[in-house]
């Protein structure tokens, strides 16, 4: 009985010293947190939540493998959502036990179109039978869309990891504790064997020795409920994406502008080298579209023609995003190229289209624009009809197709503050009415104004409206008692018509996109324009 006390100190400083080696060894958790799942070879995309690379501590690491080129591709749940639209997908959204991943199903269609490149993303990445995102941000709305060639079974496993944070407390005051004991264990073996205590020592020790006894029993006891409480299950995170919006948010982003803009200005490019009209309708449409067809079918008669100035890429100075939650879409960037500053109104017909130019408005030198709203929240988009401004965004432009025909005292262009658009045109109205009247004929103008118009607010009180105008002037030669003049004709109306001289009347057509800046109060300002020549037409 002498040894007993040394004997158990000795032994429950190993046990205790053992469990905490045990913590930083066998039962060190891992330096990762991993979930994983197979996803079912029917979906041909994935969608993973916002918020589910946000339920540990970043940076968390989303990885895909699959077969054949894969894509990583984010943007607002909102886009991806109508993006997959009616096609079958498997949607990620939430952990589940033993390291795994809960996955919903939605039937659909089962192909969907290869997700790179599109337009939609505000980022992606690609890879070959396997790719890998890192993340970093807070989850705000941003949900992944997971993709290859867009048929079921390219993506088949999904994972995703974030660092372990995981401590083990016990560890160091276990080892501490268990080391004290064994050592304590020792002394009292040694103290034993060197010396000899009197009975009433003895019975003292063993009571001292029952007391500590029970002591270290209860502390030995709570190290493995210690243990087994850390063990015991937890309950999953659950992703926290924001709130979604009570309004339309901003469409484009600044590095997706930038990644549109260059993409616009690539494909019609493109199309101008060859004048391919075909090749336009990848990054054309509306009026952009027709100035430039127009601008072709001159250029195949009249080599010297130039076409429309190219779009201006190098810098976008204003990202004049629109705030907007449904297709079609419309949105506008101010870009510049050297001394060229452009307004340029981009759309895109569905979720899945490429946005395309719609109007390009070259500004006026030294214009000076309005406060433009942020573009993390947009501006909103306006009905041509609106009644908010001095004019609706409508009547803007029909004012101003008036005031061009009507000249500069009429009561149209007394709402608009003088530009020099306007007076060249009226200033060659005069020439060549002067010139016909010496050449024994007539001249006429007629100004339409277009339907299609975009308005977008500003961070003041004004829009900015582009709309169309579609401009005639038609020479008439004189008819005098049956007998009916010549017109000799230069360029560009003899190519157009084949002939030097005619004795019909000759209308020559340009097609007008011009921009304006319409305030609540006061006169209309032009920001810019751009006029193209559209056809001659003998009558």
């Amino acid at each position: 009985m002498r040894y007993t006390l040394a004997v158990i100190l000795m032994v429950v400083g190993v046990v205790v010293g053992g469990l905490g080696i045990l913590q930083k060894t066998l039962w060190a958790p891992d330096d990762q947190i991993t979930a994983t799942t197979q996803i079912d070879a029917e979906a041909p995309a994935v969608v993973v939540d916002p918020g589910m690379l946000n339920l540990y501590e970043t940076p968390a690491t989303l990885e895909v493998e699959g077969s054949g080129e894969l894509t990583i591709a984010q943007a607002p749940v909102e886009n991806v959502d109508a993006w997959v639209g009616n096609s079958a997908s498997a949607r990620v959204t939430g952990l589940a036990t033993e390291g795994g991943l809960t996955v919903k199903s939605q039937d659909g269609k089962a192909e969907v179109p290869n997700p790179a490149g599109a337009d939609l993303w505000t980022s992606e990445v690609t890879g070959t039978d396997e790719v890998s995102l890192d993340w970093t941000d807070d989850a705000n709305r941003t949900a992944f869309l997971i993709a290859g060639s867009g048929e079921p079974g390219d993506v088949k496993t999904v994972t995703i990891s974030w660092p372990s944070h995981a401590e083990t407390p016990w560890a160091i005051p276990l080892m501490v504790i268990g080391g004290a004991l064994f050592i304590g264990g020792i002394v009292v073996l040694f103290f034993n064997r060197s010396s000899a205590k009197k009975e009433k020592n003895r019975r003292r020790a063993r009571q001292e020795r029952r007391r500590k006894l029970a002591e270290y029993g209860t502390a030995f006891a709570i190290v493995p409920v210690l243990a087994l409480s850390a063990c015991g299950p937890e309950e999953l995170p659950k992703p926290e994406p924001s709130e979604a919006p009570s309004s339309a948010a901003a469409g484009v982003n600044g590095d997706q502008a930038k990644r549109i803009l260059d993409s616009v200005a690539q494909g019609i490019k493109t199309a101008d080298e060859d004048t391919d009209a075909s090749e336009l309708k990848k990054r054309a449409t509306g009026p952009a579209l027709q100035q430039r067809e127009d601008a072709y079918k001159v250029k195949k008669e009249i080599k010297k023609h130039k076409l429309p100035p190219a779009v201006a890429s190098e810098k976008i100075t204003v990202n004049y995003t629109a705030a907007t939650d449904s297709w079609p879409r419309m949105t506008s960037l101010i870009t510049s190229a050297g001394d060229d500053t452009q307004l340029l109104v981009l759309t895109q017909e569905d979720p899945r289209a490429d946005y395309k130019l719609w109007s390009q408005t070259q500004l006026v030198p030294g214009t000076e624009l309005p406060e433009i709203p942020d573009a993390r929240k947009g501006s909103a988009l306006l009905d041509p009809k609106t009644k908010d401004y001095v004019v609706t965004p409508e009547k803007a432009i029909s004012d101003y197709a008036k005031a061009l025909g009507s000249g500069k005292d009429s009561k149209e262009a007394k709402t608009f503050e003088s530009d020099d658009f306007s007076k060249s045109i009226w200033k060659n109205q005069k020439a060549q009415k002067k010139s016909a009247e010496e050449g024994k004929a007539e001249v006429e103008y007629k100004y339409t104004p277009g339907k299609e118009i975009v308005a977008q607010g500003t961070a003041g009180d004004a829009a900015i409206v582009t709309g169309v105008i579609e401009a005639e002037s038609t020479i008439s030669p004189e008819s005098v008692d049956g007998r009916t003049g010549t017109l000799n004709l230069s360029t560009p109306q003899k190519e157009l018509t084949g002939s030097d001289s005619t004795q019909k009347s000759v209308t020559t057509k340009t097609t007008q996109v011009l921009t304006f800046l319409v305030p609540k109060d006061g006169k209309m300002r032009l920001l810019g324009g751009l006029e193209t020549l559209s056809g001659v037409e003998l009558e």
